[in-house]
């Protein structure tokens, strides 16, 4: 029997908390000498492992330089090895010893086991009054129970062109070779520096888990994803419960590129009320995996179907709601999913390579381009413009991150991600005779927007008639062939009116939280509630909210 204990207690997972309840206060795992020695250690070696593989390119230049790959180089590695072994071995069993001693730990790993047995809403309750290692946790849904109707084909948007010609794909063939192993070590971090952050905020992503599953009843959810990652995530269910308005509505939160769902962009949807979903990104928090887009999407469609097929909500009344770059898989999950209720995109761009490029030196840019378009080809514009349901983008009018020059309105890249949008949905009206003034109106000040609207005398009740109007004779789909035959000036009023009614000016940098008086749901063309004024195109600021 001890011997039993003591293999579960060297191959179990760390512990970390025990969740208050209404029987006691919440404990902090507190672990022995012996169990705190063995786990730093072993932290310690698995953090230089992974520096070592992001930094791989360096690591093997130097050892190059050092002449570590002659016969006495390899000695020397091999012997060092052998060292580390040992000495993580002995960690592993001085852990063990710890953990064995420890009466909060022994009833816990008891309670796991229990549920890897026979795991079930009966045995998944015990377990759930404890915070762990999320890779033991056990699968609460797989991609493998997805239902054959709703299993249809998924779309993506493939730059790649099929037909290259034999000296095109010799000229292109060294950037892709570079530009995938930059991509595949540093350039992933780079772009994603969440995944190095964590490991020195973890302190506080365990308090905000804490809050959301002890003070919101927020419970916890291990996913299994298409290509196998564990994409973790928690849900706060406010369905039936009076003092949420809007507790029938999900917002599923796509997280930005430091984003957790413990400490992130989650807040907003709930503190205005609505159910709300949370999820990491491969490589964040207990999700597995690399960050890349496929993995991205692969996560974030798990999501989704657990949403409808675990969690019940329909379809109509789930929001996608992405903040900065969680705007890629917010664009993919509604171009996948188009019935859903909206999408709701905060401070994010159209493509990320203009924005890459402008931090990398310009004599790169060969290699920028083919690294971002072969690994890293976050089109959230062509994903948004397949999706046909309501949209609203918020835009940060001092945002130093999505704008190409920090804190200038005309370089924001979601002026470009908004015109992308109503160019594709109206062509008549957003056109090549239109785009310049338009752009002109989102590069302005509230001051002279206000001007450019009563210049061209914008009304709100004749545009929401006439795009009622057309949606009642020719169905509400896009792209729209409405204003084919109207006058420069009348399409600018209309193209002044619709970018008013899909963005929304926040007075705020980039990582400011959305304020939740700010979160309001976008409208169909043809809704009576669709009531966006003009004026509602303005500056809000924190102050006046």
């Amino acid at each position: 029997m001890a011997a039993v204990s003591f293999i579960k207690c060297l191959l179990g997972p760390r512990l970390i908390k025990i969740y208050a309840s209404s029987e006691r206060n919440a404990i902090s795992y507190v672990p022995s000498g012996a169990e705190k020695f063995g786990d730093g250690f072993l932290k310690l070696i698995n953090w230089s492992l992974q520096l070592g593989f992001y930094t791989s390119p360096f690591v093997i230049w130097v050892l190059h330089k050092k002449n570590y790959f002659g016969y006495d180089g390899l000695q020397s590695l091999m012997r060092f090895t052998a060292i580390c072994s040992f000495l993580c071995a002995s960690s592993l069993v001085a852990r063990a010893f710890g953990r064995l001693s420890n009466p909060h730990y022994i009833k816990f790993i008891n309670h796991l086991e229990v549920a890897r047995v026979n795991y079930n809403s009966v045995t998944k309750k015990p377990l759930s009054q404890y915070d762990f290692e999320f890779s033991a946790w056990p699968v609460d849904y797989d991609a493998k129970e997805i239902q054959k109707d709703s299993d249809k084909p998924r779309i993506f948007i493939d730059e790649e062109r099929n037909n290259r010609s034999i000296t095109e794909i010799a000229r292109v063939l060294p950037c892709r070779i570079l530009g995938y192993m930059f991509a595949h070590t540093i350039g992933i971090r780079l772009l994603y520096p969440g995944t190095i952050i964590q490991h020195f905020i973890d302190p506080h992503l365990v308090e905000g888990r804490s809050r959301l599953i002890e003070e919101l009843q927020g419970e916890r959810y291990k996913l299994m994803s298409r290509d196998e990652n564990s994409i973790d995530c928690i849900a706060v269910d406010r369905r039936g419960k009076s003092q949420y308005s809007n507790g029938h509505l999900l917002v599923i939160c796509c997280e930005g590129n430091a984003g957790f769902y413990e400490l992130g962009m989650i807040g907003t949807p709930l503190e205005a009320g609505y159910s709300v979903l949370g999820w990491n990104h491969p490589g964040f928090g207990g999700s597995s995996g690399t960050p890349f887009p496929r993995q991205d999407q692969n996560a974030i469609d798990i999501v989704v179907q657990f949403a409808l097929n675990k969690l019940n909500f329909p379809a109509e009344h789930i929001i996608i709601y992405g903040w900065s770059i969680g705007g890629f898989t917010a664009s993919w999950a509604a171009m996948n999913y188009p019935n859903i209720r909206g999408v709701m995109l905060d401070a994010t761009f159209d493509h990320v390579l203009p924005l890459a490029a402008n931090v990398m030196p310009s004599s790169w840019k060969s290699i920028v381009a083919t690294t971002v378009k072969h690994n890293l080809n976050l089109n959230v514009a062509d994903q948004l413009i397949k999706y046909s349901g309501p949209i609203v983008i918020f835009r940060r009018t001092r945002d130093e991150v999505i704008a190409l020059e920090p804190g200038t309105l005309s370089s924001n890249r979601g002026n470009d991600l908004l015109i992308k949008l109503l160019k594709f949905r109206f062509p008549h009206i957003v056109d090549h005779t239109t785009i310049p003034t338009l752009r002109a109106f989102l590069n302005t000040d509230t001051a002279e927007r206000e001007e450019m609207i009563r210049n061209l005398e914008v009304s709100h009740d004749p545009c929401i008639k006439q795009l009622k109007q057309y949606a009642i004779e020719n169905r509400n789909s896009f792209p729209m062939r409405v204003g084919q035959s109207w006058s420069e000036k009348k399409k600018m009023q209309m193209a002044s009116f619709l970018a008013s009614r899909h963005m929304l000016d926040f007075d705020s940098t980039h990582c400011t939280p959305l304020p939740a008086e700010m979160f309001r749901l976008p409208q169909e063309i043809g809704y009576e509630a669709d009531s966006v004024e003009i004026s509602d195109f303005a500056e809000i600021s924190p102050s006046n909210l």
